[in-house]
Protein backbone atom coordinates (compact mmCIF):
# COMPACT_ATOMS: atom_id res chain seq x y z
CA UNK A 1 0.00 0.00 0.00
CA UNK A 2 0.96 3.43 -1.00
CA UNK A 3 1.31 5.66 2.20
CA UNK A 4 2.62 9.38 2.93
CA UNK A 5 2.24 11.26 5.56
CA UNK A 6 0.44 14.72 6.88
CA UNK A 7 2.49 16.30 9.00
CA UNK A 8 1.98 18.42 11.99
CA UNK A 9 -2.80 17.62 17.08
CA UNK A 10 -21.75 7.75 22.34
CA UNK A 11 -21.82 4.82 24.78
CA UNK A 12 -19.10 3.57 26.43
CA UNK A 13 -17.09 0.68 24.78
CA UNK A 14 -13.67 -1.17 25.75
CA UNK A 15 -10.22 -0.93 26.05
CA UNK A 16 -8.06 -3.54 25.37
CA UNK A 17 -4.54 -3.85 27.67
CA UNK A 18 -1.90 -5.22 25.84
CA UNK A 19 0.97 -5.74 28.30
CA UNK A 20 2.31 -5.30 31.52
CA UNK A 21 6.07 -4.63 31.21
CA UNK A 22 8.14 -3.61 28.22
CA UNK A 23 11.60 -3.83 27.30
CA UNK A 24 13.43 -0.59 26.59
CA UNK A 25 15.79 -0.26 23.77
CA UNK A 26 17.31 2.55 22.61
CA UNK A 27 18.43 2.31 18.82
CA UNK A 28 21.84 3.13 17.76
CA UNK A 29 20.90 5.90 15.93
CA UNK A 30 19.94 7.53 19.49
CA UNK A 31 22.63 6.69 21.43
CA UNK A 32 25.78 7.82 18.75
CA UNK A 33 23.97 10.95 17.58
CA UNK A 34 20.12 12.49 18.76
CA UNK A 35 17.65 11.12 20.40
CA UNK A 36 14.96 12.35 17.84
CA UNK A 37 13.67 11.51 14.72
CA UNK A 38 11.39 14.68 13.20
CA UNK A 39 10.17 15.35 16.70
CA UNK A 40 6.38 17.40 16.72
CA UNK A 41 4.53 17.17 19.64
CA UNK A 42 5.64 17.63 23.31
CA UNK A 43 4.31 17.46 26.52
CA UNK A 44 5.59 18.01 30.45
CA UNK A 45 4.94 15.73 33.31
CA UNK A 46 4.67 16.42 36.80
CA UNK A 47 7.77 14.51 37.23
CA UNK A 48 9.35 17.45 35.31
CA UNK A 49 10.24 14.91 32.39
CA UNK A 50 9.65 16.32 28.77
CA UNK A 51 7.83 13.60 26.67
CA UNK A 52 8.22 14.33 23.06
CA UNK A 53 6.83 12.64 19.77
CA UNK A 54 8.61 11.57 16.42
CA UNK A 55 6.73 11.66 13.83
CA UNK A 56 9.45 9.40 11.26
CA UNK A 57 10.86 7.78 14.61
CA UNK A 58 6.93 5.86 15.27
CA UNK A 59 7.99 6.11 19.05
CA UNK A 60 8.42 8.84 21.96
CA UNK A 61 11.37 10.20 24.07
CA UNK A 62 11.32 10.62 27.36
CA UNK A 63 13.77 13.47 28.59
CA UNK A 64 14.74 14.90 31.92
CA UNK A 65 14.00 18.58 31.18
CA UNK A 66 16.51 20.02 33.69
CA UNK A 67 18.78 18.65 32.75
CA UNK A 68 18.38 17.74 28.51
CA UNK A 69 19.54 13.35 29.57
CA UNK A 70 17.22 11.15 27.56
CA UNK A 71 15.54 8.73 30.34
CA UNK A 72 14.08 6.40 27.57
CA UNK A 73 12.92 5.47 24.20
CA UNK A 74 9.33 3.87 23.87
CA UNK A 75 9.09 2.38 20.52
CA UNK A 76 7.34 -1.02 21.37
CA UNK A 77 5.14 -2.22 18.17
CA UNK A 78 2.95 -3.00 20.83
CA UNK A 79 2.36 0.59 22.17
CA UNK A 80 0.48 1.24 18.56
CA UNK A 81 2.76 4.26 17.74
CA UNK A 82 2.47 4.86 14.18
CA UNK A 83 3.48 8.60 13.09
CA UNK A 84 2.69 9.48 17.25
CA UNK A 85 1.44 13.51 16.19
CA UNK A 86 -0.23 14.39 19.87
CA UNK A 87 0.88 14.12 23.38
CA UNK A 88 -0.69 15.27 26.80
CA UNK A 89 -0.16 14.39 30.21
CA UNK A 90 -2.53 14.71 32.80
CA UNK A 91 -1.37 13.37 36.60
CA UNK A 92 0.66 10.43 35.99
CA UNK A 93 -0.22 9.21 32.70
CA UNK A 94 0.81 10.17 29.40
CA UNK A 95 -1.54 9.94 26.42
CA UNK A 96 -0.73 9.53 22.60
CA UNK A 97 -2.76 9.75 19.69
CA UNK A 98 -1.39 8.28 16.42
CA UNK A 99 -2.64 8.13 13.10
CA UNK A 100 -1.80 10.84 10.60
CA UNK A 101 -0.11 8.31 8.19
CA UNK A 102 -2.86 8.58 5.30
CA UNK A 103 -3.67 6.17 2.00
CA UNK A 104 -2.71 8.31 -1.37
CA UNK A 105 -6.23 9.43 -1.33
CA UNK A 106 -6.18 10.99 1.84
CA UNK A 107 -8.07 9.00 3.88
CA UNK A 108 -6.45 7.37 6.98
CA UNK A 109 -6.70 4.05 8.06
CA UNK A 110 -5.48 4.26 11.51
CA UNK A 111 -6.31 5.55 14.79
CA UNK A 112 -4.34 4.35 18.02
CA UNK A 113 -4.30 5.92 21.45
CA UNK A 114 -1.94 5.22 23.88
CA UNK A 115 -1.96 5.55 27.50
CA UNK A 116 1.62 5.31 29.23
CA UNK A 117 2.63 5.42 33.02
CA UNK A 118 4.17 8.68 33.38
CA UNK A 119 6.93 7.32 36.13
CA UNK A 120 7.77 4.17 34.74
CA UNK A 121 6.73 4.33 30.52
CA UNK A 122 5.35 1.49 30.59
CA UNK A 123 2.31 0.46 28.91
CA UNK A 124 -1.27 0.87 30.73
CA UNK A 125 -3.48 0.18 27.64
CA UNK A 126 -4.18 1.54 23.99
CA UNK A 127 -7.61 2.23 22.71
CA UNK A 128 -7.99 1.44 18.54
CA UNK A 129 -11.34 3.87 17.97
CA UNK A 130 -10.68 2.90 13.99
CA UNK A 131 -13.33 0.35 15.49
CA UNK A 132 -15.54 3.28 15.71
CA UNK A 133 -15.32 4.58 12.46
CA UNK A 134 -12.77 7.35 13.80
CA UNK A 135 -9.26 7.21 12.31
CA UNK A 136 -6.71 10.52 11.03
CA UNK A 137 -6.18 11.60 14.80
CA UNK A 138 -4.24 15.25 14.93
CA UNK A 139 -4.33 16.33 18.64
CA UNK A 140 -4.94 15.29 22.28
CA UNK A 141 -6.26 17.50 25.41
CA UNK A 142 -6.57 15.78 29.13
CA UNK A 143 -8.02 16.74 32.70
CA UNK A 144 -8.41 14.67 35.35
CA UNK A 145 -11.53 13.34 33.88
CA UNK A 146 -11.83 13.41 30.23
CA UNK A 147 -9.43 12.95 27.29
CA UNK A 148 -10.44 14.23 24.32
CA UNK A 149 -8.91 13.35 20.54
CA UNK A 150 -9.44 14.97 17.42
CA UNK A 151 -10.11 13.05 14.33
CA UNK A 152 -9.63 15.90 11.58
CA UNK A 153 -10.38 13.62 8.52
CA UNK A 154 -14.03 12.94 9.89
CA UNK A 155 -14.68 15.71 11.33
CA UNK A 156 -15.14 14.22 14.22
CA UNK A 157 -13.77 14.56 18.05
CA UNK A 158 -13.98 11.47 20.77
CA UNK A 159 -13.88 11.92 24.69
CA UNK A 160 -12.47 9.39 26.47
CA UNK A 161 -12.65 8.67 30.40
CA UNK A 162 -9.21 9.46 31.64
CA UNK A 163 -9.42 6.51 34.31
CA UNK A 164 -10.51 3.50 32.33
CA UNK A 165 -9.55 4.99 28.85
CA UNK A 166 -13.35 3.85 27.42
CA UNK A 167 -15.17 5.95 24.99
CA UNK A 168 -17.72 8.16 26.46
CA UNK A 169 -18.95 10.22 23.22
CA UNK A 170 -18.24 10.62 20.03
CA UNK A 171 -19.24 13.71 18.41
CA UNK A 172 -19.53 13.95 14.59
CA UNK A 173 -20.69 16.89 13.65
CA UNK A 174 -20.77 19.36 10.73
CA UNK A 175 -17.82 21.21 11.84
CA UNK A 176 -15.32 21.20 9.39
CA UNK A 177 -11.46 20.53 10.11
CA UNK A 178 -10.18 20.43 6.59
CA UNK A 179 -6.77 20.37 7.79
CA UNK A 180 -4.71 17.49 8.55
CA UNK A 181 -3.59 19.56 11.70
CA UNK A 182 -6.05 21.10 14.37
CA UNK A 183 -5.89 21.46 18.08
CA UNK A 184 -7.58 21.01 20.80
CA UNK A 185 -7.49 22.29 24.71
CA UNK A 186 -9.54 21.54 27.87
CA UNK A 187 -9.46 23.01 31.28
CA UNK A 188 -11.75 20.33 32.65
CA UNK A 189 -15.14 22.19 32.33
CA UNK A 190 -15.07 23.40 28.86
CA UNK A 191 -13.13 21.91 26.02
CA UNK A 192 -12.62 24.09 23.03
CA UNK A 193 -11.97 22.51 19.10
CA UNK A 194 -10.88 24.99 16.37
CA UNK A 195 -11.59 24.85 12.66
CA UNK A 196 -9.60 26.50 10.08
CA UNK A 197 -12.02 25.64 7.74
CA UNK A 198 -15.88 27.69 7.57
CA UNK A 199 -19.03 25.12 8.44
CA UNK A 200 -20.26 23.76 4.83
CA UNK A 201 -23.47 22.18 4.73
CA UNK A 202 -25.20 24.46 7.26
CA UNK A 203 -22.02 23.17 9.54
CA UNK A 204 -20.44 26.29 11.79
CA UNK A 205 -17.06 27.67 11.09
CA UNK A 206 -14.99 28.83 14.01
CA UNK A 207 -14.07 27.63 17.34
CA UNK A 208 -16.70 25.09 18.68
CA UNK A 209 -16.78 25.52 23.06
CA UNK A 210 -18.00 22.01 24.54
CA UNK A 211 -19.08 21.23 28.31
CA UNK A 212 -16.62 19.13 29.28
CA UNK A 213 -18.93 17.59 31.56
CA UNK A 214 -22.17 16.68 29.04
CA UNK A 215 -20.36 17.38 26.13
CA UNK A 216 -23.17 19.86 25.25
CA UNK A 217 -22.29 22.30 22.83
CA UNK A 218 -22.02 25.84 24.61
CA UNK A 219 -21.40 28.35 21.50
CA UNK A 220 -19.26 28.67 18.47
CA UNK A 221 -16.85 31.48 18.55
CA UNK A 222 -15.80 32.70 14.85
CA UNK A 223 -12.90 34.77 15.07
CA UNK A 224 -13.13 37.63 12.35
CA UNK A 225 -11.14 40.79 11.15
CA UNK A 226 -12.08 43.78 9.06
CA UNK A 227 -9.67 43.78 5.92
CA UNK A 228 -8.97 45.73 3.27
CA UNK A 229 -8.93 44.03 0.09
CA UNK A 230 -6.37 43.78 -1.70
CA UNK A 231 -7.86 46.20 -4.04
CA UNK A 232 -8.45 48.80 -1.88
CA UNK A 233 -11.88 49.89 -0.91
CA UNK A 234 -14.01 49.08 2.66
CA UNK A 235 -12.73 46.84 5.01
CA UNK A 236 -14.34 43.82 5.09
CA UNK A 237 -15.02 41.34 7.25
CA UNK A 238 -12.57 38.23 7.31
CA UNK A 239 -12.81 34.63 9.02
CA UNK A 240 -9.35 33.96 10.24
CA UNK A 241 -9.46 30.18 10.14
CA UNK A 242 -8.47 28.98 13.63
CA UNK A 243 -6.14 25.88 14.06
CA UNK A 244 -4.63 25.66 17.26
CA UNK A 245 -6.04 26.46 20.82
CA UNK A 246 -4.18 26.94 24.41
CA UNK A 247 -6.34 27.86 27.82
CA UNK A 248 -4.62 30.81 29.80
CA UNK A 249 -5.70 31.95 33.39
CA UNK A 250 -8.66 34.25 32.08
CA UNK A 251 -8.69 33.88 28.25
CA UNK A 252 -8.23 31.36 25.16
CA UNK A 253 -5.36 32.24 22.63
CA UNK A 254 -6.44 30.89 18.80
CA UNK A 255 -3.33 30.23 16.45
CA UNK A 256 -5.30 31.50 13.36
CA UNK A 257 -4.11 30.97 9.80
CA UNK A 258 -5.78 34.06 8.25
CA UNK A 259 -4.99 37.63 8.94
CA UNK A 260 -3.87 40.81 7.49
CA UNK A 261 -0.30 39.62 7.32
CA UNK A 262 -0.89 36.07 6.91
CA UNK A 263 -1.26 34.46 10.03
CA UNK A 264 -2.90 35.69 13.12
CA UNK A 265 -3.61 35.48 16.70
CA UNK A 266 -7.01 35.93 18.70
CA UNK A 267 -7.50 36.52 22.31
CA UNK A 268 -11.20 35.30 23.52
CA UNK A 269 -12.75 36.04 27.18
CA UNK A 270 -12.83 32.51 28.46
CA UNK A 271 -15.92 33.28 30.36
CA UNK A 272 -18.39 35.29 27.29
CA UNK A 273 -17.05 33.63 24.65
CA UNK A 274 -16.18 37.55 23.36
CA UNK A 275 -13.35 38.38 21.35
CA UNK A 276 -11.05 40.86 22.96
CA UNK A 277 -8.63 41.44 19.89
CA UNK A 278 -6.81 39.83 17.22
CA UNK A 279 -3.44 40.54 16.95
CA UNK A 280 -1.75 40.39 13.45
CA UNK A 281 1.00 42.89 13.33
CA UNK A 282 4.42 42.44 10.81
CA UNK A 283 6.23 42.90 13.83
CA UNK A 284 5.03 39.91 15.66
CA UNK A 285 6.47 37.42 12.94
CA UNK A 286 3.34 35.98 12.55
CA UNK A 287 3.98 35.98 8.45
CA UNK A 288 5.21 32.70 8.69
CA UNK A 289 3.47 29.20 9.08
CA UNK A 290 2.03 28.32 11.76
CA UNK A 291 1.87 24.91 11.42
CA UNK A 292 2.74 23.04 14.41
CA UNK A 293 0.87 20.66 16.78
CA UNK A 294 1.70 22.51 20.07
CA UNK A 295 2.06 25.79 17.88
CA UNK A 296 0.63 28.19 20.51
CA UNK A 297 0.73 27.75 24.71
CA UNK A 298 -0.06 29.97 27.65
CA UNK A 299 0.67 29.98 31.22
CA UNK A 300 -2.01 33.07 32.20
CA UNK A 301 1.03 35.54 31.88
CA UNK A 302 3.12 34.54 28.74
CA UNK A 303 2.01 33.24 25.13
CA UNK A 304 4.02 31.56 23.11
CA UNK A 305 3.64 30.70 19.74
CA UNK A 306 5.84 28.76 17.04
CA UNK A 307 6.60 30.58 13.61
CA UNK A 308 7.38 27.47 11.27
CA UNK A 309 9.87 27.60 8.62
CA UNK A 310 8.37 28.82 5.08
CA UNK A 311 10.30 29.43 1.65
CA UNK A 312 9.90 32.73 -0.29
CA UNK A 313 9.88 33.76 -4.05
CA UNK A 314 13.17 35.39 -3.46
CA UNK A 315 14.73 31.90 -2.34
CA UNK A 316 14.85 32.63 1.61
CA UNK A 317 12.52 31.93 4.06
CA UNK A 318 10.61 33.66 6.84
CA UNK A 319 9.61 32.00 10.19
CA UNK A 320 12.23 29.48 12.33
CA UNK A 321 11.12 31.71 15.64
CA UNK A 322 9.22 31.89 18.47
CA UNK A 323 6.88 34.85 19.11
CA UNK A 324 6.06 35.63 23.04
CA UNK A 325 2.91 37.80 24.09
CA UNK A 326 1.87 39.44 26.92
CA UNK A 327 -1.01 37.07 28.61
CA UNK A 328 -2.58 40.03 29.58
CA UNK A 329 -2.94 42.46 27.13
CA UNK A 330 -1.75 40.55 24.06
CA UNK A 331 1.04 43.46 23.33
CA UNK A 332 4.68 41.88 21.73
CA UNK A 333 7.42 41.02 24.23
CA UNK A 334 10.19 39.78 21.81
CA UNK A 335 10.26 37.33 18.17
CA UNK A 336 13.39 34.91 19.13
CA UNK A 337 14.73 34.24 15.85
CA UNK A 338 16.19 30.05 15.41
CA UNK A 339 17.06 30.65 11.79
CA UNK A 340 20.67 29.16 11.72
CA UNK A 341 22.69 25.81 10.96
CA UNK A 342 21.38 24.07 14.46
CA UNK A 343 17.68 25.52 14.28
CA UNK A 344 15.72 25.01 11.25
CA UNK A 345 12.37 24.13 11.40
CA UNK A 346 10.71 24.96 15.20
CA UNK A 347 7.26 22.94 15.36
CA UNK A 348 6.10 21.89 18.82
CA UNK A 349 6.53 23.79 22.18
CA UNK A 350 5.96 23.61 25.97
CA UNK A 351 6.81 25.65 28.91
CA UNK A 352 6.75 25.76 32.89
CA UNK A 353 6.43 29.48 32.52
CA UNK A 354 10.52 29.27 33.24
CA UNK A 355 11.54 28.15 30.38
CA UNK A 356 10.47 27.23 27.22
CA UNK A 357 10.96 23.87 25.13
CA UNK A 358 10.69 23.93 21.23
CA UNK A 359 11.36 20.91 19.30
CA UNK A 360 12.72 21.53 15.89
CA UNK A 361 11.99 18.68 13.16
CA UNK A 362 14.95 19.42 10.92
CA UNK A 363 17.44 20.49 13.56
CA UNK A 364 20.23 18.78 15.45
CA UNK A 365 23.40 17.10 14.94
CA UNK A 366 22.45 15.56 11.66
CA UNK A 367 19.15 17.59 10.93
CA UNK A 368 16.63 15.40 11.82
CA UNK A 369 15.35 16.63 15.15
CA UNK A 370 16.39 18.68 18.59
CA UNK A 371 14.51 20.27 21.63
CA UNK A 372 15.91 23.91 22.16
CA UNK A 373 15.05 25.23 25.84
CA UNK A 374 14.84 29.03 25.72
CA UNK A 375 14.72 31.02 29.08
CA UNK A 376 11.20 32.30 29.74
CA UNK A 377 12.25 35.54 31.08
CA UNK A 378 14.81 36.06 28.63
CA UNK A 379 14.24 34.52 25.24
CA UNK A 380 17.92 33.00 25.55
CA UNK A 381 18.64 29.77 24.14
CA UNK A 382 19.64 27.61 27.70
CA UNK A 383 20.42 24.55 25.53
CA UNK A 384 19.74 22.45 22.73
CA UNK A 385 19.43 18.71 23.15
CA UNK A 386 20.45 16.62 20.34
CA UNK A 387 22.90 18.82 19.02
Amino acid sequence: MNLTRKYVTSSAVFAVAISLSLVWSIPSWATTSTPFKHPGAIALDHHGHLWIANQDYFGITEIQASTGKVIRLVNAKADGFIDPSGIAVSGNTVWIVSGSVVDVNGTSNYGMVTELNATTGGLVRTVNLKKYGVTGFSAVSADAQHVWVTADGGEQVVELSNATGKVVRVFRSRQVFGSPISGIATDGSHVWIPSPKPGETGGSGGMVERSAVTGAKIRTITPMEMVVPPGGGNKLPVYLRPRFVTVGAHYIWTANDAGSNGRSVTQINAATGGIVRSIDTAADGFHSSISSINSIVSDGIHVWIVNGSTSTSLGGSWGDSVTELNASNGSLVRVVHLRNGIHSNPVGLVSNGVDVWVTDQGGGANGIGSVIELNALTGVVVRVIGA
